[in-house]
């Protein structure tokens, strides 16, 4: 079995259905994962304290636990705010108990994450592609996802990471 791949584009044009199908997000549930991520709407944009570029976050829903409470994905293109990527970056928001959205993954470079087939403590395991052929897995560890290992997209893709 395979792990489903959803990319940014695929996101936009098919909307959310990743491991499951989740609801739709409201627009007060997006803009309080803007705030739980420190983007600041304003002129137009997203900004993150102490950088001065744009930011143009998009939301993928995804339910990897089967419950019926959404997770979601947010996709920031390439950007000086964060560590350098090819493609940009992807952070993990889960409602806590408290009904706050807090991260769980971390500003990982990446441009698609591709769902895995796998699970550990009750949610799907991640891999996030980015340019290279070597794509890192990610593994709930009960409170947050931490990587696991890595995963060879072509022949030899993760040759000179291991």
């Amino acid at each position: 079995m395979r792990g489903r791949r959803w990319s940014l584009p695929a996101v936009l044009a098919f909307g959310a259905a990743a491991a499951g199908a989740a609801p739709a997000l409201p627009p007060d549930e997006l803009a309080a994962i803007h705030q739980a991520a420190g983007l600041q709407a304003r002129d137009g944009g997203h900004y993150r304290e102490g950088c001065a570029t744009p930011l143009k976050p998009q939301a993928e829903v995804l339910d990897l636990d089967g419950d019926g409470r959404p997770e979601v994905l947010l996709y920031l293109a390439a950007s000086r705010c964060f560590a350098q990527s090819l493609g940009g970056n992807v952070a993990l928001f889960i409602k806590d108990a408290q009904g706050r959205w807090t991260e769980r993954l971390g500003y990982v470079p990446g441009v698609e994450v591709i769902v895995q087939p796998t699970a550990h403590a009750g949610l799907l395991d991640l891999g996030v592609a980015n340019p290279g052929g070597c794509m890192p897995i990610y593994r709930w560890d009960g409170t947050r996802y931490g990587y696991l290992s890595q995963k060879a997209l072509q022949p030899g893709g993760c040759q000179f990471r291991e």
